[in-house]
């Protein structure tokens, strides 16, 4: 009784260490927000966003600084990635004891890039994802998922932003569990798809002699539009032409 009183005093005491790192401001500012209210955590702060202009936040211009930073022999209990654009080195896996990298898909579904653009287009399973960082492009084990259903004729811009909103209740909901053990991680199952950067290119240049359903390209052109800008073109008489 005497060891465990002692045991829990220093937990008390002793706080814990948080590495947050932040590659989307919307997301990140909530995640950081809950994270605060929370006193026994001692939560240092890394983004890739030059927007998140924040008092004690450390911006990064490339990934050579992030890994100079990992590799200072600090030490942390936590490191959680949010939307993060650089892999964490193998070797650099001794710096935290446990982790949490949110990814916007139902896993092992699309990982990689741009799960939202393959969703539409492909009708994938679709959702979003906390798991356990790993050797690998999302191939950790899962903390927990929630599966989103979407109509086939949703735009990015909507989706995203849904994956945006539903990923930061997932966590909020969990992140305690999670740090205290309650969730245990399980191994990715069924079949995985992974998606480059540059897989997405192939959608965006229409062909004037080939023939489409309307279906097809309505969902193409609401997959390949995002916010105010569209991706998709057209080639005619040596003049590119971009169009919604």
């Amino acid at each position: 009784l005497y060891c465990k009183i002692n045991k829990r005093y220093f937990e008390l005491k002793v706080k814990k260490k948080i590495l947050l790192l932040i590659g989307n401001k919307n997301v990140g500012s909530k995640i950081l927000k809950k994270l605060k209210s929370y006193s026994f955590l001692d939560i240092e702060i890394l983004t890739s966003d030059k927007s998140f202009n924040k008092k004690g936040i450390k911006f990064l211009e490339n990934k050579k600084q992030f890994f100079l930073i990992l590799n200072n022999k600090k030490k942390f209990d936590f490191l959680i990635s949010v939307y993060w654009p650089w892999l964490v080195p193998k070797n650099l896996f001794s710096r935290f004891k446990d982790s949490i990298n949110f990814h916007p898909s139902y896993l092992p579904v699309a990982r990689g890039f741009y799960p939202h653009v393959h969703a539409i287009i492909k009708n994938l399973k679709w959702g979003v994802s906390l798991h356990k960082i790993s050797d690998g492009i999302d191939k950790g084990n899962i903390w927990c998922q929630k599966k989103i259903i979407f109509n086939e004729f949703s735009s990015s811009t909507s989706l995203y932003k849904k994956g945006e909103k539903e990923i930061v209740k997932l966590f909020n909901k969990n992140f305690i569990k999670i740090f205290t053990g309650k969730i245990k991680s399980k191994q990715q199952s069924g079949r995985a798809t992974y998606f480059s950067k540059s897989s997405i290119n192939k959608f965006d240049q229409l062909k004037l002699n080939k023939s489409y359903k309307l279906k097809d390209l309505i969902k193409l052109n609401n997959a390949r539009t995002f916010k105010n800008k569209s991706f998709n073109f057209f080639n005619y008489k040596n003049e590119k032409y971009n169009f919604k």
